[in-house]
């Protein structure tokens, strides 16, 4: 296992993820965009609370929203890394106009490429790796930015492209794609978005059809899903750093902390400092 970090360009860090890097049942402390390809073994992966299974030929795409808990990591498990800083995350993010391929990328963050595609993205990452080991400084940013930005956009063209081989399966029912487009949707959309209204004018349906097609198909309401939502992001970012409940309630857009607190109760039995120093505590006794 090797990560290679240049301390004096924190805009990337690129490497290898093998035994050990992970601390399976823990968050990920996702820092805003990770891209990965898995080379060998397997791991299965709970994102968002959904079960993902990344093997060999897969490749992973996960934002700093999304909540990733690695459960099991086999030991032969291999996989290039490159993760890209806050002031790259926002520009790759506005570097795809379309929204089908966020969406795409929210609904399946982990996801097999074909043949062909796998070799282009070994020896895109193989190219990265160089880079990262070889180049410093702003030559190193530079150059690391513009295949981050060449990645995404033809990631983005091969998604359009390739919608049926990479996964979106059309013979499925108009409920489905709902409650798909829907978790699509309220993964891009949560921190700012916490009302049925916004989705379902997003799907052109009244907000009483996306309630009642996402009790049916997910058990719970498109309003608790929103508020599961904001639970699990308010939880990571309550175990993976020191900012306040004022501070994550605004990250979250809540004018009212007080009201954040009340739903994260709700789910949680605990207000939100119970939680954390809940965490810490079983940290500092692990530790011990």
């Amino acid at each position: 296992m090797t990560e290679k970090n240049d301390k004096s360009s924190p805009l990337f860090i690129c490497g290898r993820i093998g035994e050990g890097f992970w601390n399976p049942g823990h968050t990920l402390p996702v820092k805003l965009c990770l891209m990965m390809l898995c080379k060998q073994g397997s791991s299965s992966l709970t994102i968002n609370s959904r079960k993902f299974l990344m093997t060999a030929g897969c490749m992973g795409f996960i934002t700093f929203d999304m909540v990733t808990v690695p459960a099991e990591v086999s030991d032969d498990f291999e996989a290039e890394f490159m993760e890209a800083g806050f002031e790259v995350t926002q520009d790759l993010f506005f570097l795809v106009p379309s929204g089908r391929f966020w969406d795409f990328i929210y609904k399946s963050p982990v996801f097999p490429l074909p043949d062909e595609l796998y070799g282009a993205a070994e020896r895109w990452f193989s190219q990265v790796d160089w880079m990262s080991e070889n180049c410093t400084g702003a030559v190193r940013n530079r150059l690391l930015r513009n295949e981050a930005e060449n990645l995404i956009l033809a990631m983005s063209e091969q998604a359009e492209l390739r919608l049926g081989l990479l996964g979106e399966n059309t013979t499925k029912n108009r409920a489905w794609t709902i409650t798909n487009d829907f978790v699509g949707l309220l993964g891009r959309h949560y921190a700012r978005h916490h009302d049925v209204a916004f989705y379902a004018g997003c799907m052109n349906i009244t907000p009483n059809y996306l309630n009642i097609i996402t009790k049916r198909n997910m058990g719970t309401t498109a309003k608790e899903q929103i508020n599961i939502q904001i639970v699990r992001v308010a939880s990571m970012l309550l175990d993976t750093t020191d900012l306040s409940v004022k501070q994550i309630a605004e990250r979250l857009h809540y004018d009212d902390p007080s009201y954040m607190c009340r739903i994260f109760r709700k789910h949680t039995g605990m207000s939100p400092i119970e939680y954390r120093n809940k965490l810490r505590l079983e940290r500092k006794v692990y530790n011990d």
